[in-house]
């Protein structure tokens, strides 16, 4: 199909203000990576000009469809290392992929759920667990991963990472290791609070307004009080032990479920290995990029393999491929 845009990339372009956007097209030029004729357009509003290429996720990127196999990498606990071995380039190159792609699943993620808010917003029966993790060091650096999800679909609603305080029972050599951390960068507070809000806040925005809440958890003290501070009378929390049986019958099966699938599918979050994440902000990159895996690509079973969570949460329509959901930038102006 020609390309035709819908409105100015620029953010600052008038047309945002007055709703009323003009374009013409200004030739094409040739893509140096690949030789691809691209059109380029102007904008009559603020007389700038861009190209369809300026709305793609590959804008500006020397090598367009590494991104595509970077992403199959990132879902199938492959390595930064193994990924650069395996397709020639530099970790450098992987890690900025992983920053650009993180950002853009997130982006989109976002996107779908102010869709859904839109459309009357989401209801169901959420559930919310925390992972434990750490970057570099598992004494001194834990990390806690809040997951939240709604228990039929298995559709993750919001996740993050933030740091945790540090575990006793040290040596001498890591006592001193903790004091010159602390002297570097102050000791290191929970936050697992604040990242718990977030996603309860998260699922306050995009759940409906005319229906309860319930949300089922372990008995965490601390998960009471955010969820009354966030949903107040509307809220039914069910709360389970979280010692019990890890069986199919166990109320909390499906965050459970999720957790060992984060664990299998992202090579930052394996047990015992050298694979951890040594910072925690690429940890957080990989855990959006998974997410829009397990949202949008991928099945909700291997029997179920053509309806994504997103689908059966009512969401969105259809099972999105790889190059479908890397095609386009989410951009902010849009």
């Amino acid at each position: 199909m020609r390309f035709e845009p819908r409105f100015c990339p620029h953010s600052d372009c008038p047309s945002f203000r007055s709703h009323h956007f003009r374009w013409r097209r200004k030739g094409r030029f040739s893509r140096q990576c690949d030789g691809q004729s691209v059109p380029r357009f102007l904008c009559l509003e603020c007389r700038r000009t861009f190209s369809s290429q300026t709305f793609r996720f590959n804008y500006r990127l020397r090598k367009p469809k590494l991104h595509l196999a970077l992403f199959k990498d990132f879902v199938s606990k492959t390595t930064m290392r193994q990924s650069a071995r395996n397709l020639g380039c530099t970790r450098r190159t992987v890690a900025h992929r992983l920053a650009l792609l993180g950002a853009h699943c997130r982006e989109f993620h976002a996107a779908m759920l102010a869709r859904a808010r839109k459309k009357g917003g989401i209801e169901g029966v959420f559930q919310l667990d925390e992972l434990e993790t750490f970057e570099h060091s598992r004494r001194l650096k834990p990390v806690t991963v809040p997951v939240l999800i709604e228990r039929k679909s298995f559709f993750i609603v919001h996740t993050n990472c933030a740091p945790s305080p540090c575990r006793g029972g040290f040596s001498k050599r890591l006592r001193e290791k903790k004091a010159e951390l602390e002297e570097q960068f102050g000791k290191r507070t929970s936050g697992s609070r604040a990242a718990v809000d977030e996603s309860f806040a998260c699922l306050r925005a995009v759940h409906r307004r005319d229906t309860g809440v319930v949300v089922q958890t372990d008995r965490k003290v601390s998960y009471v009080a955010s969820l009354e501070k966030q949903f107040g009378w509307r809220l039914r929390h069910e709360r389970y032990s979280s010692k019990a049986r890890r069986s199919y019958n166990n109320k909390l099966f499906p965050i459970n479920h999720t957790l060992a699938m984060m664990r299998d599918g992202i090579s930052r979050l394996v047990r015992r290995s050298w694979a951890a994440a040594k910072l925690r902000e690429r940890l957080g990159w990989h855990l959006w990029i998974w997410t829009a895996y397990r949202n949008y690509v991928r099945g909700i079973t291997n029997r179920a393999y053509r309806t994504t969570p997103a689908m059966a949460l009512g969401i969105d329509d259809k099972r999105w491929k790889r190059a479908e959901l890397l095609a386009w930038r989410v951009l902010r102006c849009a």
